[in-house]
């Protein structure tokens, strides 16, 4: 969840591990600090609560470093306040780390016995007083840290400095992610690839129980035993640019219009004139995904919801059961896998660690085999699924995921019209589907100006319901979430069915609630459930191709444009997403960095 950032150099660092740390902001930013050294190997440490930005001022006092590490923090032990900001010292040694460690307790109590004082409430303090202890007994940095990450239990990446070794940093990584940067007279550590790619595209990921050495010129990587490990050096294709705010006031307000050509690349990229091109999961995998009987979908949050309407779309269209599954809940439950089941494992960053452990439960069950969706070709889900989709969506800054959403269900959608193919002659007819995407959402950008307005009646409420029926449920459940996400108004989404049996108590002349209702066979249903709002005054806000007279100004709609049944859940959420930004601005709340929340949850 927190963010790690480390340059060893030759030259001055201050300014670079500043601006790294910046754009790892979106991991964490309860608290950040930096721990650095001269050439004198003189250590010094900064830290700040809030904001990355709160570090500025005193970033005088790292003038002369040239080698240091650097960490934005996500609070989970420990209130995010100075004592328990990140670099943890131990006399001569700093570390920095992401994850969590389990037996920090039993460890705390070894190391007081052992006459170590503690000045924070983390676990992560553990770490660095447990490498000091062992570096008094070896003087050896890399069997220090072997010997500490042998007793700790739980997940961890570290970076790590000792004065005794001049501009070196050492690494190590179990269960959550490192990628070492090679650069030019100076080589860096990273949660991610973003703050290297101003100085280097070349990186090599560590996997886990493998360790690090990292000096100007050289790195080294190594495993429990000291053995050097020879590793192929990758090159990342993205850019710096992509990470840039390009005019717009916010990163969610520009990941919401890039919705439009990321989807019209991905067209262009899988989609023919009548048919899905072939093998767009990888080689051979038209065969593979023919002989499917069941899928079970696992994901976290945003991408769950997005598992949720694949699972409408596929059981609509084929006879193949599905289950969707929330990765906390799937990875200690029995599952019962039946024979020809595929896994299907959907994260954004890649690097969810509930995710992360139930496909790694997953690989060792008796599925047909593993896809994993997602947008980051350098994470961990990658490396560990057999087949994998890139959604080439470019990097989601903002915590609230927009684009990533859109490109997730573009992809499930894909992944419906193949696995269809069998049951029946419809790829033609969902193909043209596909190709008015782009054209729609242009018009829905358009009603930017009107739910602007209607965002001010949002503005004092506490509480909001969205209702969907069908695939529109899904889309509620994530509307929902982006509007408590970045406005703080709880909210709560539900079948629009469901309203009758217990929700329908909430409703008063104060309590708006929010319907997507694409003009299909489920349209005369839902119209009855908005009927049992209006008689209770709800205010009644509903987003609808369908011709509806207005009766009276507690009702409030937003006219879409006519689309496919098919496409509505990609088209539908996108209003959905200027709504929860508009009420945001109109809360004045942090947009793009929610209290509370980090993008990347690697944390279980």
């Amino acid at each position: 969840m927190c963010g790690i950032f480390g340059i060893a150099s030759t030259k001055s660092t201050r300014n670079k591990l500043y601006q790294g740390l910046m754009k790892l902001e979106y991991r964490g930013y309860d608290s950040s600090g930096i721990s650095g050294s001269d050439i004198s190997s003189k250590l010094t440490t900064i830290k700040a609560t809030g904001p990355i930005k709160n570090l500025r001022t005193k970033l005088t006092s790292l003038t002369r470093i040239t080698t240091g590490i650097a960490h934005t923090r996500w609070a989970t032990h420990g209130e995010a306040i100075l004592k328990n900001t990140h670099p943890h010292l131990s006399e001569n040694i700093s570390i920095v780390h992401n994850g969590i460690i389990e037996n920090y307790i039993e460890l705390k109590s070894l190391l007081k016995k052992k006459r170590y004082s503690f000045k924070s409430d983390t676990d992560s303090e553990v770490i660095s007083h447990l490498i000091h202890m062992n570096y008094k007994k070896t003087k050896n940095m890399e069997s220090s840290i072997i010997s500490t990450t042998k007793i700790l239990k739980g997940s961890y990446a570290i970076g790590c400095m000792n004065t005794n070794y001049p501009n070196t940093i050492f690494a190590a990584c179990k269960g959550s992610p490192l990628i070492i940067g090679k650069g030019v007279n100076e080589n860096f550590i990273a949660s991610d690839i973003t703050p290297i790619l101003s100085d280097t595209k070349h990186y090599i990921p560590l996997d886990d129980n493998e360790f690090a050495k990292i000096t100007p010129s050289k790195v080294s990587i190594f495993n429990a035993n000291k053995k050097i490990i020879i590793k192929k050096v990758k090159t990342s294709k993205m850019n710096s640019e992509q990470s840039s705010l390009s005019g717009h006031k916010h990163f969610m307000h520009k990941e919401i219009y890039e919705q439009k050509p990321i989807l019209k690349e991905m067209t262009s990229r899988y989609v023919g004139t009548n048919k899905i091109l072939p093998n767009i999961f990888g080689p051979g995998t038209d065969k593979i995904l023919e002989n499917i009987d069941h899928i079970h979908f696992v994901a976290c949050g945003t991408s769950y919801h997005a598992s949720l309407v694949a699972k409408d779309w596929i059981e609509e269209y084929t006879t193949i059961t599905c289950t969707a599954e929330v990765a906390s809940e799937y990875k200690y439950k029995k599952i019962n896998v039946l024979p020809k089941t595929l896994f299907v494992s959907i994260s954004q960053s890649g690097e969810t660690a509930d995710t992360i452990s139930s496909l790694k439960k997953a690989l060792k069950l008796k599925y047909s085999n593993t896809l994993a969706i997602c947008n980051v070709a350098e994470s961990t889900l990658t490396r560990l699924s057999k087949l994998v989709f890139l959604m080439n969506a470019g990097p989601e800054i903002s915590v609230a995921s927009t684009k990533a959403f859109t490109s997730q269900l573009f992809t499930l959608l894909l992944l419906t019209i193949v696995i269809s193919r069998k049951f029946g002659n419809i790829e033609n007819r969902m193909v043209k589907d596909i190709y008015k995407i782009s054209e729609i959402i242009d018009s829905l950008y358009k009603l930017e100006t009107d739910i602007k307005k209607i965002s001010t009646k949002f503005k004092n409420k506490e509480h909001t319901i969205f209702l969907g029926k069908g695939t529109s449920y899904p889309i509620a459940l994530e509307a929902a979430l982006k509007l408590k996400e970045i406005s703080y108004i709880h909210a709560s989404a539900y079948h629009s069915g469901e309203l009758k049996h217990g929700p329908l108590a909430l409703v008063d002349k104060k309590m708006p609630v929010v319907c997507f209702l694409p003009d299909n066979h489920l349209a005369r249903l839902v119209l009855s459930n908005l009927a049992e709002v209006e008689a209770r005054q709800g205010q009644t806000f509903i987003f609808t191709n369908k011709k509806i007279p207005k009766k009276n100004n507690k009702v409030e709609i937003i006219k879409m444009p006519d689309c496919p049944d098919l496409i509505a859940p990609i088209l539908y959420i996108i209003p959905a997403q200027l709504l929860s930004y508009h009420v945001a601005l109109r809360k004045k709340t942090d947009v793009d960095k929610p209290r509370n929340l980090a993008k990347s949850v690697t944390v279980e």
